[in-house]
């Protein structure tokens, strides 16, 4: 939700956002419908590739710990956005890599806990570098 707000300059920059989630392609479907989400939406129900790309899955206070709670608060007020129920493993943390054409890894952002997002210029800069090369 955070990249997709950013949406015109990751086009402008000739960035692809792509969103790989847990669970089925009918939640895939409701999410993005939900959200009012123009991206493709991929999912994988076992969750190879969060294995693959070294995703932790996170501990009680990395996922709801007092700092992690406070962050996620003020997230929800500031940008309107609601937790919904939980797909997948509800402790499955995510991240953000960037891929150049044919497959090169330029950026890589895995959570350390639930609320730990990296800023959107930080990884419009890395889509950048992608593009160009």
């Amino acid at each position: 939700m955070q990249l997709h707000r950013d949406r015109s300059k990751f086009d402008a920059a000739g960035a692809r956002l792509v969103v790989i989630g847990q669970g089925t392609p009918a939640h895939a479907a409701h999410f993005r419908d939900t959200l009012d989400i123009d991206m493709p939406i991929y999912v994988d129900e076992g969750r190879d590739t969060y294995r693959e790309a070294g995703a932790k899955v996170a501990t009680f206070n990395e996922l709801l710990g007092p700092r992690v709670v406070a962050k996620g608060m003020a997230a929800s007020r500031r940008d309107g956005v609601v937790q919904g129920k939980t797909v997948g493993h509800p402790a499955q943390l995510g991240g953000v890599i960037v891929v150049r054409r044919g497959g090169e890894i330029v950026y890589t952002h895995l959570a350390d806990d639930a609320s730990d997002n990296p800023p959107n210029s930080e990884v419009l800069e890395a889509a950048k570098e992608a593009s160009e090369g």
